[in-house]
């Protein structure tokens, strides 16, 4: 069975989900398969070992960076002689909730945060971005500060955190536009491309994603995307995703007692009354309605059973 490792036992406190700190494995040791609820970003600083991702071994050394989404299943593995070090940066994406949207309207943010891992799937594409040793010290300096300042905890460290964090996110943002990777487009056909892109927007459909951004990723104008995403799934990139947003809205509606405005938020609207108009357009009920009758009816279905 595999390993689940959960917020309180690895990130500091409830109103501070984050961990930094250097590792080690030793030669012939296996870190066993786990999956986890927060984010780890994993900067190998020394030696090479081999990383297992969603069960595809991958070989990773010195001056690799890669991200683990929450929920994907990965293991370490160094053999005979070797040895593996790595600074493990552990936050669950709400720390940074304000900066992670601002930071998204920049397309090489979108590919390093979002894609990179996304993309891992594919043979194609690499599934780590690799630091020459210019860009390593640079790195290193980066995390050893924000290491610094977890251990310390002086006053107004958790807000230095945040702000070294975005440094580190912004650094590699830069590194991966110059290493950037071919276009989407040359991986697969149109209609295999789009199939993709449909499957990221799925996976994705509460981020800020625009249509010039997703373009870009496919490698072609707004308008050549917008015809061939037409074609093959006969709806525009905007309402496809709408679609996502509210069937993912009638199901939070169905089995939680959020709040309607946390609802909107968690699916990916600011403004609420956005929300409530296009749930009502699209549902033909407004939000509340929707749930007293899913309530309504589950409880009909349980006197019947």
């Amino acid at each position: 069975m595999t390993d689940f490792y959960k917020n309180d036992k690895f990130l500091e406190s409830k109103d501070f989900l984050f961990h930094a700190a250097p590792y080690q494995i030793e030669s012939n040791k296996t870190i066993p398969p786990h999956t986890h609820e927060f984010v780890e970003l994993a900067f190998i600083t020394q030696g090479e070992g081999e990383h297992e991702y969603e069960g595809e071994l991958f070989p990773i050394s010195q001056g690799d960076v890669f991200i683990i989404e929450t929920g994907k299943e990965h293991a370490y593995r160094v053999g005979e002689n070797q040895q593996l070090k790595v600074v493990n940066v552990l936050f669950v994406p709400s720390l940074l909730i304000g900066e992670l949207k601002a930071l998204s309207k920049v397309t090489s943010f979108i590919d390093f945060y979002y894609m990179e891992p996304f993309l891992r799937s594919n043979i194609s594409f690499q599934c780590k971005l690799t630091l020459n040793l210019k860009q390593q010290f640079e790195l290193r300096e980066l995390m050893d500060r924000l290491i610094h300042e977890y251990k310390s905890k002086e006053s107004g460290y958790r807000f230095l955190i945040k702000t070294k964090l975005i440094e580190i996110f912004i650094t590699l943002s830069r590194i991966f536009e110059k290493n950037k990777q071919k276009p989407l487009s040359s991986i697969a056909s149109d209609n295999e491309m789009i199939e993709r892109v449909c499957q990221f927007i799925e996976l994705r459909h509460a981020s800020p994603l625009t249509l010039e951004q997703v373009s870009s990723m496919a490698g072609m104008s707004q308008s050549k995307f917008t015809a061939l995403f037409r074609g093959v799934v006969g709806k525009t990139f905007l309402e496809y995703r709408n679609d996502i947003r509210i069937r993912f809205a009638k199901r939070l509606l169905e089995t939680t007692d959020d709040k309607i405005i946390h609802v909107a938020k968690e699916i990916g609207f600011d403004d609420l009354s956005h929300f409530n108009r296009l749930f009502k357009q699209m549902v033909g009920v407004s939000p509340g309605t929707y749930r007293r009758k899913a309530v309504t009816e589950h409880s009909v279905c349980d006197r019947l059973i």
